[in-house]
């Protein structure tokens, strides 16, 4: 399973109901985002920023998806996004109550 971390720069005068309808507004795109298991959105308005926690498949999954394009899309929409690829060795799921190694 690979985490990515994308953060983005938004302007300091957006606030949460704006940046939320954004969000809200892209959310339905991925929905069938081959190999995504679940996307949460993030932000933390006191420093400007804004992005996506996003669980893939694969690395593989999360290449496909962060391509050129995607990436001018996100830049266009927000501003250049910084992009973190991480792998998830252990998952803890309190709702199903399984440790998970993988």
């Amino acid at each position: 399973m690979i985490i990515v971390k994308v953060t983005f720069q938004i302007p300091k005068e957006m606030d949460l109901k704006t940046l939320k309808g954004k969000f809200q507004e892209t959310a339905p795109l991925y929905r069938d985002t081959k190999g995504l298991i679940r996307k949460n959105y993030i932000c933390d308005l006191d420093k400007s920023i804004g992005g996506g926690i996003y669980c893939f498949e694969s690395r593989e999954d999360a290449d496909s998806w962060f391509d050129e394009e995607r990436i001018h899309w996100l830049t266009d929409r927000y501003s250049k996004p910084d992009i973190e690829y991480f792998s998830s060795p252990v998952i803890v799921d309190n709702v199903s109550g399984d440790i998970i190694a993988q």
